[in-house]
């Protein structure tokens, strides 16, 4: 029987009042920018609104994704499963087989451009120190995920993966 090793990553908590300031400095910001399209004629006003809302449901997705979220990998016997929580609800996101991981290198030494089906984000943070990034294949199809494993788990990984080649 093979033991569980499990993490969770999230970004580190702010203070109240910081995430209050945060909040308030946006909706400022997207208020003054609708602000300004008052003083362009009509038909690029409603150009540049329409920008402005897609920046701002893209920065909310950003927010969201990366400073809200947190996400948890679980490690069974030889099966990664990948869970992102933003609140109160859990997706798993991705459940892999080891035997189908091809490699996991810390993201700054990948140099590979190899053409991936879809490459899965499942970090707080997209660079630097601790992310690794982790190819494999499904169907004949390549893909990559990132993630931020703690020592322990990375290391249960590359023990279980090198196993099974």
């Amino acid at each position: 029987m093979s033991a569980t090793v499990r993490h969770t990553v999230s970004e580190p908590k702010k203070p109240f009042w910081q995430n209050i300031l945060y909040v308030m400095v946006v909706v400022l910001g997207i208020n003054l920018l609708v602000e300004f399209t008052n003083f362009l004629p009509k038909g690029m006003a409603a150009i540049v609104s329409v920008l402005i809302l897609i920046f701002a449901a893209g920065f909310s997705s950003f927010l969201i994704n990366r400073k809200l979220a947190q996400y948890t990998y679980i490690l069974i016997a030889d099966e990664l499963i990948f869970i992102k929580q933003v609140g109160k609800r859990e997706n798993k996101v991705l459940n892999l087989s080891l035997h189908e991981i091809e490699w996991i290198k810390p993201i700054g030494e990948v140099t590979e451009k190899k053409k991936c089906e879809k490459i899965y984000s499942l970090a707080c943070k997209l660079k630097g120190k601790g992310v690794y990034m982790g190819q494999f294949k499904k169907e004949n199809k390549l893909y990559r995920f990132i993630f931020q494993p703690n020592e322990a788990l990375c290391n249960a990984i590359k023990r279980q993966v090198q196993k099974s080649k």
